[in-house]
């Protein structure tokens, strides 16, 4: 692992550089130290004034790298001038977007800020995955092996989150680690997008349920519990109090790096996170998680729409085949709740609705369950009806509800005209489905 850190020569970037040095050691890569002369403050000097403090910063900055080197650290000393935060991005840059360390505030920093003016204008345009440190003492502790990390991971299935997690698992191969993952979200919004209006609570079990699923696919040697929590308002702030509540030593968070009028509109959670966290924060940007490796896709679970008619039929032996012997399919069904046999439909108020919508839903389990194969005791096969009058909606909630891996639906291949006269519930999940999807034409097309 290649590090880099910023020091100023204070106590906080002395201890900067001790986590950073055992960093590079435990990880077998190597430590550059960066004193940026900020040019800022030194105008138009004379020659002699800029020669003595030139001299004077490379001594200190030596003297540092020595103190770290004694410590069995490789140790490089670079001394570039400019703006603070413009030099130690180009070095980082030069050395293949290094891990950045830095510490939350610096000596020109006052008593009451809670991230310094450097560290904020480095995050706003870093490309490197940066740790910024409030408390350097849990980090020694975890690197010279005397306790555990204890670390949240903000996730919320983006690629910066999977980047994230990834990062997690490699600190995790550097020392003991206790992670878990948090997701924040509103709980009401949650549960409409799973058709689960009237009860949050369960889905909010369900997402927790998906996260860990996801999670022991993509990092199985490193077991991360799941958190979610109901939250409404500010994402940041609510993570910085799970990280307190957690007993966090380092928040891993990802970032999307948007732009300033991005971030006008839309905010920055870990630029909030950072602002409001007392406790280190690890964040990784969008460039450096294009340069890791993303969770790898997986088909286990796969959820299979079908009407019962030829195409609908078809899509199930194409779900079939698919699904791995040991995985799962779930084959869903979208009923009227007003339908009678027939083709009739009614009110519950009817006298004999009750018994014909009854006999309608169970003949449409017989159907659904004839295109299965015998339970061989190793693949699950489930079937979901629902009752709605939407099937399109239906359909994008119980896709929300079930979390599958892959979804197949067959399609009449509409278009034009029809299409918009029609409708159409595979454009429907074209459009609101968030899931990898098969479409299954008719074989005459």
């Amino acid at each position: 692992m290649r590090i880099l850190c910023g020091t100023d020569f204070s106590e906080r970037s002395e201890a900067a550089g001790e986590v950073g040095a055992l960093l590079a050691q435990r990880s077998g890569g190597d430590l550059t130290l960066v004193h940026v002369l900020d040019t800022r403050s030194l105008g138009i000097g004379a020659p002699a004034v800029l020669d003595a403090l030139d001299q004077s910063a490379r001594e200190k900055l030596e003297q540092a790298a020595a103190r770290l080197r004694e410590r069995g650290a490789t140790v490089s000393v670079e001394l570039p001038a400019g703006w603070p935060d413009e030099a130690l991005l180009a070095e980082a840059k030069r050395r293949d977007n290094a891990l950045l360390v830095l510490p939350a505030i610096g000596r020109r920093d006052g008593a009451g800020v809670r991230l310094g003016k450097t560290c904020e204008r480095t995050l706003r345009h870093t490309q490197s995955p940066m740790l910024v440190l409030r408390d350097p003492a849990p980090l020694l502790a975890w690197l010279r092996g005397e306790r555990p990390l204890r670390m949240l991971i903000a996730y919320d299935f983006t690629p910066q989150a999977d980047a994230a997690v990834l990062f997690a698992e490699q600190l995790a191969e550097l020392g003991a680690c206790k992670p878990v993952a948090a997701y924040v979200g509103d709980p009401q919004a949650e549960a409409a997008r799973m058709g689960l209006h009237d009860d949050p609570a369960q889905s909010q079990l369900l997402l927790r349920d998906e996260i860990a699923r996801r999670l022991a696919r993509a990092v199985p040697s490193l077991p991360i519990e799941v958190v979610v929590s109901a939250h409404d308002g500010d994402p940041g702030a609510r993570l910085a109090h799970l990280a307190e509540r957690e007993e966090a030593d380092l928040v891993v968070v990802g970032s999307s790096q948007r732009g300033a009028v991005e971030r006008l509109f839309a905010g920055s959670v870990s630029l909030d996170l950072l602002r409001d966290a007392a406790t280190n924060v690890l964040v990784v940007p969008g460039a450096a998680a294009a340069a890791i490796t993303q969770l790898p896709p997986a088909v286990r679970r796969v959820l299979v729409a079908t009407d019962l008619s030829p195409v609908g039929n078809r899509a199930v032996a194409y779900a079939l085949a698919v699904a791995p012997a040991d995985g799962e399919v779930i084959v869903a069904h979208v009923v009227s709740p007003n339908l009678m046999r027939n083709g009739q439909y009614g009110r519950p108020s009817y006298a004999n609705f009750a018994a014909e919508h009854r006999a309608v839903l169970d003949e449409r389990r017989a159907a659904l369950a004839a295109l299965l194969p015998p339970d061989d005791g190793k693949r699950k096969l489930r079937i979901e009806i629902v009752e709605h009058d939407r099937p399109g909606r239906a359909l994008i909630e119980t896709i929300e509800r079930e979390a599958p891996d892959l979804v197949c639906v067959g399609t009449l291949g509409r278009t034009g005209a029809s299409a918009a006269v029609l409708g159409s519930t595979a454009q429907a999940l074209v459009r609101g489905c968030r899931r990898p999807l098969l479409l299954v034409q008719p074989q005459d097309r």
